[in-house]
């Protein structure tokens, strides 16, 4: 008499199928195929059932996965039952003849295989729910930091420092992931990133990528205008987005210098001109390399909204080289009079200078 055909644990055949099976499973399962053609042909149906389980979307789904299996396995022994008692009842019937109990015998095995198929499909399916389920919860959240009239200053999860400035958001997620550091910046920013060779942090700056190991610098990456980035210490990697399906073009920068990506043709350069209160948003610097005093004084009065008066226009030719870091305007204006030997008078928030000029300076 010929075997059962499903007389094997399925989950021996599942576990076959993916090829995670012990020797001796699978000697069990390669010796249960040779008992009957029977078997053969129950496995092909399950194998192809299971196959065709991969095509399927679990997002596409929506049920009660344990309901549904437990559903499923009553039928598969109710009917599994009937079909037996069927079968038992047809064979000791009298006047039967032989082709009868074969016909039988095929309506018994393929009841069979597709039960045992709808029993693997939803087995597919719960495990790639399981599978997505498990991989969502692996995703890292993400959280905005935003600025809106005023700057924010903050500290990402790595012990890298970020200020924003004005209308700027920067996306960060909760936990960087082990082989980078990615955020999203909308706006405009000033890092100082914690160095860390093994794990890069990347910025996505709409128009490129800024990517750095360690460093101090400055992104401004504003919707429908040019990228721009500073650096102050260190080395960072530009890239550009290609617009069509040229390849990326890449540019290191380093301290000192500035990058710039162009809206619409995507083009990247090193503009030289670098202005003198680049950070100053960020950090109250100030960067003055031979820079006039006519620009000197114009920037002060900008940012510290003071007023400056001078005695003879030739002081404005005089050329300036010095760095000053928060510091008030009343200590940069004594290290200017210092510079050039010039008297000042102060009267609030009014300066008044005076002394020899410097009219041979260009």
């Amino acid at each position: 008499m010929k075997k059962d055909p499903t007389h094997i644990d399925q989950k021996l055949l599942v576990l076959y199928l993916l090829e995670e099976i012990s020797q001796q499973g699978r000697s069990k399962v390669e010796a249960w195929l040779d008992i009957s053609e029977e078997n053969r042909i129950f496995f092909d149906g399950f194998r192809k059932t299971w196959e065709e389980t991969g095509k399927i979307d679990a997002g596409m789904v929506a049920f009660d996965t344990n309901a549904a299996w437990e559903k499923m396995s009553g039928k598969i022994g109710k009917n599994e039952k009937s079909v037996k008692n069927e079968k038992s009842e047809k064979n000791v019937k009298k006047g039967k003849k032989g082709k009868e109990g074969k016909e039988v015998g095929w309506k018994v095995g393929m009841v069979r295989i597709i039960l045992a198929a709808a029993a693997v499909l939803v087995l597919g399916v719960m495990s790639v729910v399981l599978v997505k389920f498990l991989r969502n919860q692996e995703e890292p959240r993400i959280e905005t930091l935003a600025s809106y009239s005023v700057p924010l200053q903050d500290t990402l999860n790595d012990g890298s420092n970020v200020i924003l400035n004005a209308d700027t958001k920067l996306i960060i997620p909760t936990k960087f992931a082990q082989t980078s550091r990615r955020v999203t910046l909308r706006g405009e920013a000033f890092f100082e990133v914690a160095h860390d060779s093994l794990q890069p942090f990347i910025i996505d700056a709409g128009l490129g990528q800024v990517k750095v190991l360690g460093t101090s610098f400055q992104v401004k990456a504003y919707p429908d205008s040019d990228l721009e980035v500073f650096v102050e210490s260190g080395r960072v990697e530009l890239s550009a987005y290609p617009a069509g399906q040229g390849d990326t073009v890449k540019i290191v920068l380093k301290a000192g210098e500035r990058g710039m990506i162009k809206r619409g043709t995507h083009e990247i350069s090193k503009p030289a001109e670098i202005g003198p209160d680049e950070l100053f948003w960020a950090n109250k610097k100030l960067i003055f390399q031979e820079t006039k005093l006519s620009v000197v004084f114009d920037l002060l009065k900008k940012h510290y909204r003071a007023e400056i008066e001078v005695q003879d226009a030739a002081i404005l030719n005089c050329l300036l080289s010095a760095t000053f870091t928060d510091e008030s305007i009343a200590e940069i204006m004594e290290v200017v009079a210092a510079s050039f030997d010039l008297k000042m008078h102060c009267d609030q928030q009014k300066f008044v200078i005076n002394g020899k000029g410097c009219s041979n300076e260009d």
